[in-house]
């Protein structure tokens, strides 16, 4: 997105485009994580000329063309309960034949609970995206982040292995930035669900 009416005033005035990462002037770098992968970038533009049928959208309505791309992928985030459910059924397993303490088997069984409502969730959804895609991109992203570090306490010395383990607690908090941070998720989930008085601005 970028500003194509300065006069305009905040949302107003911005445009989408689509643009071939192979134009001149545009320098990509990979942002190594703590996975040793990189998956996200940073990238900067250095007097790009763009075409203009790179835009999407109408000229200075692109604030709702990429509102509703956000929505869109938080939505494709919270889908992922279904590999959620893998996840949990394969720490029920690892967990069978083990003495567990009283919280690892609360947090298990809310996990299991929970990933059985939040997939009733999504088939009510349906594929059409909406405000509530923020409140199951937050449950499931926050689920996936309590299951790893679970398996990673199931797991025990093993989770400091090079492995499946050891990766899952590590890019477990990755899920809770993209799509827009757990926090951005309860402050729309505040103001456009519940009616919420909207968030003081600076």
């Amino acid at each position: 997105m970028a500003r194509t009416n300065p006069e305009a005033p905040k949302h107003e005035g911005i445009s989408f485009f689509l643009l071939d990462m192979r134009l001149a002037g545009i320098d990509i770098r990979p942002l190594k994580q703590m996975t040793g992968e990189a998956e996200f970038d940073e990238v900067f533009f250095t007097d790009v000329e763009v075409p203009a049928d790179a835009l999407l959208g109408p000229i200075h309505g692109g604030w709702g063309v990429g509102m509703a791309v956000l929505t869109n992928e938080r939505g494709h985030i919270g889908t992922a309960v279904i590999g959620l459910e893998r996840r949990l059924d394969a720490m029920a397993r690892l967990a069978e034949g083990r003495e567990l303490n009283e919280t690892n088997r609360q947090t298990l069984a809310s996990l299991m609970s929970r990933g059985i409502a939040y997939k009733a969730m999504v088939s009510r959804q349906g594929p059409v995206a909406s405000t509530a895609a923020s409140l199951m991109k937050l449950g499931i992203t926050e689920m996936m982040f309590e299951a790893a570090m679970l398996r990673g306490n199931l797991s025990g010395a093993d989770a400091m292995l090079d492995g499946a383990d050891a990766y899952g607690m590590l890019s477990a908090p990755g899920g809770r930035i993209a799509g827009g941070t757990s926090q951005v998720q309860r402050n729309i989930i505040g103001e456009r669900l519940l009616g919420l008085p909207r968030e003081p601005k600076g």
